[in-house]
């Protein structure tokens, strides 16, 4: 079953970008911000739900998720596993013929980091320890859809200046709330799971917590030179009309 929805997890994706590309004339990074849009809107959908679905463990500080809403977990994490790893070797064999995708070493390190977490979420009753707090992790994709959805705007709209400074704040705030206070918090969640956990996965799991957390600042920092930059190109654009 668990390839079955990998497959279908590509399949899908693939058709979505190819749609994209056709109905775009040709333009991969609009096929790529639409494509990852889907994604990201899919995984704070599934987010969602396994957050409304918790429950309090034994352990004071630990979660769970209800028989159901752990098997729905552990699908969503297969297929957007699967999807990440499409990505991955999309962005490989574009390097390998010489051509370099947009934040292709960002993507890399990103899905390999997902890939040492999502990777012990995948086996049956080991990984219900696993699949809580990976699915509250998933609420990060948040910022992606502010992000995607700010590159849409700046080709489709750049004279919608406002639109897309409006955009980049929601991006700024959600990335804060999503990655830079989310993280932290499942890291002490895997850290509350430690009695259950293996201790190679627990090592695992709290090096891909730091390495997120490493990420997402460095992302953080990037975000807010480019807020900076649309402020400053906004106010010299102004400047001229409010001169007398």
């Amino acid at each position: 079953p668990l390839v079955r929805h990998a497959a279908c997890a590509v399949a899908a994706a693939s058709a979505v970008y190819a749609t994209t590309l056709a109905l775009s004339g040709g333009s991969h990074d609009v096929a790529e911000d639409i494509t990852d849009f889907v994604h990201s809107a899919a995984a704070v959908r599934a987010s969602s739900q396994s957050a409304l679905s918790f429950e309090r463990t034994r352990s004071k500080h630990a979660i769970a998720l209800r028989p159901a809403d752990d098997a729905a977990a552990r699908r969503f994490l297969c297929a957007s596993t699967a999807y990440f790893g499409a990505d991955a070797c999309f962005v490989c064999v574009q390097l390998s013929r010489g051509v370099r995708p947009r934040l292709w070493a960002g993507r890399l390190a990103h899905h390999a980091v997902q890939f040492a977490a999502n990777g012990p979420a995948l086996a049956g009753s080991s990984g219900r320890a696993v699949r809580p707090y990976l699915m509250l992790a998933y609420m990060a994709e948040v910022s992606t859809l502010f992000l995607r959805l700010r590159s849409l705007l700046r080709r489709a709209a750049p004279e919608r200046a406002g639109l897309i400074r409006a955009t980049s704040r929601l991006l700024l705030a959600s990335f804060a709330v999503t990655r830079l206070l989310n993280f932290p918090l499942c890291t002490a969640l895997i850290w509350a799971r430690r009695d259950v956990l293996r201790p190679a996965i627990l090592k695992l799991h709290l090096a891909f917590a730091a390495a997120g957390i490493t990420l997402n600042a460095g992302w953080f920092v990037a975000l807010l030179r480019s807020a900076s930059r649309e402020a400053g190109s906004g106010r010299r654009r102004v400047a001229p009309a409010s001169e007398p």
